[in-house]
């Protein structure tokens, strides 16, 4: 076989060689480009059933979360309402048990009935009112006790036979304190209303 022959040969070989290296190619590209695309589809469609359960999820754990607190709000306003109602009935025992310090009567008696239902009921529902309302509900119930006894016991000491100017004028200034402490009433009853208003979305 002379040279060019050798040449010939050679060179289709080569060129079949090369038309098989290229198909080869193609073939492979194309299976890996459909693997991508099926790899890249099947993600996407993963992808999109997780974000649908967990957008289903967070809505469940929403709606539970609402009704929970819906409830918690619904028993906290109850509460307040309560308690605006017996502080106003306390109200109405206060001037008589603190301006009638007479033994016979029963006015003090009623003032401490209506003052232990109040202490009674918010010792039993503290843990639902607002941190600002049990801080005045606190100091009030304390203080409305004191005041009232402080003042009824000026008054019996004051009305003794043979005291002082000086006596007298410390047991008015006791009586200045005592008054001082039932003044908290429209305090509490605001601090109540307000946030009765902000619970249930009428604030002014």
């Amino acid at each position: 076989m002379d040279v060019n022959s050798v040449i010939a040969v050679v060179t289709a070989n080569s060129i079949v060689l090369a038309i098989l290296a290229f198909l080869t190619k193609s073939i492979i590209t194309h299976w890996l480009n459909k693997d991508v695309e099926a790899f890249k589809s099947q993600l996407a469609q993963d992808a999109a059933k997780s974000i649908s359960s967990y957008q289903s999820a967070l809505e469940k754990e929403r709606i539970r979360l609402q009704i929970s607190y819906g409830g918690i709000f619904e028993k906290q306003a109850n509460v307040i309402v309560e308690l605006f109602r017996l502080v106003t009935e306390l109200e109405k025992t206060i001037n008589d048990a603190t301006f009638n310090s007479s033994d016979q009567c029963d006015y003090y008696d009623e003032f401490i009935d209506a003052w232990r239902a109040l202490v009674h009921y918010y010792d039993e529902n503290r843990v639902l009112l607002p941190e600002s309302v049990d801080v005045v509900m606190t100091n009030f119930h304390r203080n409305v006790a004191k005041g009232v006894q402080t003042y009824r016991s000026a008054e019996k000491y004051i009305s003794r036979a043979n005291i002082s100017n000086e006596q007298i004028d410390k047991m008015f200034s006791r009586q200045d304190r005592a008054l001082a402490d039932l003044e908290q009433i429209p305090i509490l009853k605001k601090e109540l209303t307000e946030k009765l208003r902000s619970i249930i979305g009428v604030a002014g």
